[in-house]
């Protein structure tokens, strides 16, 4: 096998790296073949530097499918692996001329598989992948970006916090209210250094920084990849169901996922990271189609329940319960040595 390519076209920050498990495992079982990943800015920017991955080719976000025509019209492919299927990208993969295609890596998920394992455990069964490389999602930084990273932090009292209230839908935030409360507790409790980085509302970010005061500030909005090596930086983050949370993941910097709409089982972060669910019992909730909830589209719970998303059932005090198990600081001293000898390259 000379060849392989991973069609990566979902969308979302959080979809690279659901599938980046697994790209891993690939590139490492087979070491001497070109890895090539078709996939979206700015996702795939943060696959550069990637020593498994030798290519990232990017598609338009209105043209994935012709993307991917464009690319199998110049060349062949040993093995295509793809968790895309919309628009008949599957049949245009079948057809391309490679010797193995994959196509369906969703295909029958248990409730409580998480995604990413899911693919692995496809391509596992189906002996494209050896069971000694998997590995979870790992991100890799420059040292360039770590030393601009190192001039922001280095100076700042820990623990480092990150709180992210962006999101980009709103039934996926929780309140503003939550995260101001949250930030003005760990300053009092631990006397953590709080950041807020500015996401798509920069007024959104620098309120939240402004009522929780003290040492609250914001990280101003910049490339992906800087945003990247500030949280690799960071004690703990906490955020929703969104991109800074995986990346902060893949920088085994420790995290906690708020989770409303869809389901912590098969979309949160592996351990040690924690994910809280709100409203576990929704009689709404589709956990292998969350897009055909009521409330994903129309922006607001369908349910009498007093609040618009059930982001709201994730209290202040259960967040606050699993910080008070993650800011040890014999485990944070370590945490911060292994991220230094494993992310930073």
């Amino acid at each position: 096998m000379h060849k392989i390519l991973f069609v990566e076209l979902l969308g979302g920050i959080g979809d690279v790296f659901i599938a980046l498990s697994a790209i891993h495992a690939l590139a490492r079982t087979h070491p001497a073949t070109e890895l090539t990943v078709l996939t979206f800015p700015p996702g795939g920017e943060l696959l550069k530097s990637d020593p498994l991955i030798q290519r990232v080719v990017y598609a338009e976000y209105d043209k994935a499918k012709q993307a991917v025509v464009e690319l199998l019209s110049g060349e062949t492919f040993d093995l295509i692996v793809s968790d895309t299927n919309y628009d008949d990208i599957d049949k245009v993969l079948q057809n391309s001329g490679a010797s193995r295609v994959v196509t369906n890596l969703w295909r029958q998920p248990p409730p409580d598989e998480l995604v990413g394992d899911r693919f692995v455990n496809i391509l596992l069964a189906e002996g494209f992948i050896n069971p000694d490389v998997i590995k979870p999602a790992q991100l890799y930084l420059t040292q360039d970006e770590v030393n601009r990273a190192q001039k922001l932090f280095d100076d700042v009292r820990r623990p480092l916090i990150f709180l992210c209230p962006d999101a980009g839908m709103a039934i996926k935030r929780w309140s503003e209210v939550n995260f101001i409360t949250l930030g003005q507790i760990l300053q009092q409790r631990w006397g953590a250094t709080v950041i807020i980085p500015v996401g798509s509302d920069a007024k959104q970010a620098e309120s939240i920084a402004f009522e929780i005061g003290g040492d609250a500030r914001i990280l101003t909005r910049g490339q992906l990849r800087d945003l990247a090596a500030a949280l690799a930086y960071a004690d703990l983050v906490i955020a929703a169901d969104t991109g800074p949370a995986r990346i902060a993941a893949a920088l085994n910097v420790l995290t906690i996922t708020l989770f409303g709409p869809s389901w912590h089982g098969r979309y949160g972060q592996p351990s040690p990271h924690v994910n809280l669910q709100g409203y576990p019992e929704c009689p709404e909730r589709n956990v292998s189609n969350f897009t055909v909830q009521r409330c994903w589209y129309g922006g607001v719970c369908p349910l009498d329940k007093g609040w618009q998303s059930c982001m709201d059932g994730i209290s202040v005090d259960e967040v606050l319960g699993v910080v008070e198990g993650f800011l040890n600081k014999p485990q944070r001293r370590k945490g911060q040595e292994r991220r230094e000898r494993e992310v930073f390259s």
